[in-house]
C-alpha cells in the first residue's frame, strides 16, 4: 500500500510541476508552441497558447505575427468565425499605414475560403459581391487589388452558376419573363465570357435542389 501511495504522490508531484511550467514563460516560448500546434493541425491548442501569450506578454511584438498565423490557419480549416475574430483583433491592435492595404484583403480572403456550397450560401455570395465591388470602386490604389478582383470574380462566377440553374428551372416551367430577368442579372455580373470549370453537384443532391 505504501508503494502505491508513494507512486501516486510522485505522479501528482510531476503533474503539478508540469502545470506550474505552463505559466510565467517567455513570449518566445508561447510563440513557438503556437507554431508547433498549428503545424500539427491542433488549432484549439494553438488558440490556447495564444491566450497565454497575450495574457502574460500583452505588449509583445510576437502577438502581431501570431495573430496573422492563426487567422491563416483558421482560413485553411474553413473556420470562418475564428479566422474573422483573429483578423479583427489584428486590425484593432496593429492596423497602421503600412498594412492598411493588407487588412481588408485578409478579411476578404477569409470570406472567400469560408463558403462551401454555392447552393446554400446565396446570401453570403451576394453580400460579398456587393461589399467587394464597393471596395474596389473606392480603393483603386490598393496593392492587393489584383487578388481582391480575383476573389470578386470567383464570387460572381458562383452567382452565375446559381442564376443559370434558376434559368434552367424557369425554362422548364415556361416562365419566360422570370427567365429573362435572371439572364439580365447574368449580363450585369460581367463574367459571362469567362471559361471556368463548373462546380460538381452530385446527382443525389441535384434532384433535391428544387
Amino acid at each position: 500500500m505504501r508503494f502505491y501511495l508513494v507512486t501516486i504522490f510522485i505522479a501528482l508531484f510531476f503533474v503539478s510541476c508540469s502545470s506550474v511550467d505552463e505559466f510565467n514563460k517567455p513570449a518566445l516560448f508561447w510563440y513557438e508552441r503556437i507554431i508547433v500546434a498549428i503545424s500539427k493541425g491542433n488549432l484549439e491548442q494553438a488558440d490556447s497558447y495564444f491566450n497565454s501569450l497575450q495574457s502574460e506578454h500583452i505588449a509583445s511584438p510576437l502577438i502581431n505575427e501570431a495573430l496573422i498565423m492563426l487567422t491563416k490557419a483558421h482560413i485553411d480549416r474553413n473556420e470562418h468565425l475564428l479566422a474573422g475574430y483573429f483578423a479583427n483583433e489584428y486590425k484593432i491592435r496593429f492596423s497602421n499605414p503600412k498594412n492598411v492595404d493588407y487588412m481588408p484583403f485578409l478579411a476578404m480572403e477569409s470570406n472567400y475560403y469560408a463558403f462551401g456550397s454555392y447552393s446554400k450560401d446565396q446570401g453570403f455570395i451576394n453580400d460579398n459581391i456587393d461589399e467587394i465591388s464597393h471596395f474596389v470602386t473606392l480603393n483603386t490604389n490598393n496593392k492587393y487589388l489584383p487578388y481582391i478582383r480575383h476573389i470578386l470574380t470567383s464570387f460572381k462566377l458562383s452567382q452565375l452558376e446559381i442564376n443559370k440553374e434558376i434559368i434552367r428551372i424557369y425554362n422548364i416551367k415556361d416562365k419566360d419573363a422570370a427567365k429573362e430577368k435572371y439572364e439580365q442579372y447574368n449580363e450585369e455580373l460581367g463574367v459571362n465570357d469567362i471559361d471556368f470549370i463548373p462546380s460538381h453537384i452530385p446527382w443525389y443532391v441535384r434532384i433535391f435542389s428544387w
